[in-house]
């Protein structure tokens, strides 16, 4: 529920500031005012709009909104991107890159989807594979960084 605002078209994933949540815990967000650092884990879909450092795990949607500056690797059933994301991701289903987004470093994914405009900068490893799973413990899912050959290349300030 948007409460008097229309759902942006652009989003796949149903995740509405202002919302009042579902019953069964249906979505999380963090406001661009949110500051946090450390391991975030959610079980529903979560929209991220604040800064960010650290972990994030979610069991089924991320939406990176447009304020969003987020500096920590994600694993997630799927995300859409229209901020600032630092930080390998890997997902289980779909990758979404939207025009304005950027992008630095590596995903792991099932399938991806890049719009015009957006920003993206590191390497796109795509295909089913069992190290994009979400789950709530990723202590045995190995980087990305472990799976290439070539070495991690140096992160550049956007200009």
């Amino acid at each position: 529920m948007a409460f008097g605002r229309k759902k942006d078209e652009r989003l796949e994933l149903d995740i509405t500031p202002g919302g009042v949540p579902a019953a069964d815990g249906g979505e999380t967000f963090l406001d661009a005012g949110s500051e946090l650092i450390g391991e975030l884990r959610f079980s529903q879909n979560v929209r991220l709009d604040g800064r960010i450092e650290g972990q994030v795990i979610a069991r089924k949607g991320v939406l990176v909104g447009e304020q969003a500056e987020i500096d920590a690797s994600i694993e997630a059933e799927r995300i859409e991107i229209y901020g600032t994301v630092t930080g390998d991701i890997r997902v289980a289903r779909k990758t979404i890159f939207f025009f304005n987004d950027f992008f630095f470093n590596d995903t792991a994914t099932a399938g991806i989807v890049v719009e015009e405009g957006a920003r993206f900068k590191g390497c796109i490893i795509i295909g089913p594979d069992e190290g994009t799973t979400p789950t709530m413990s990723s202590s045995d899912v190995p980087s990305l960084a472990a799976v290439r050959d070539e070495p991690r290349p140096a992160r550049e300030p956007e200009s």
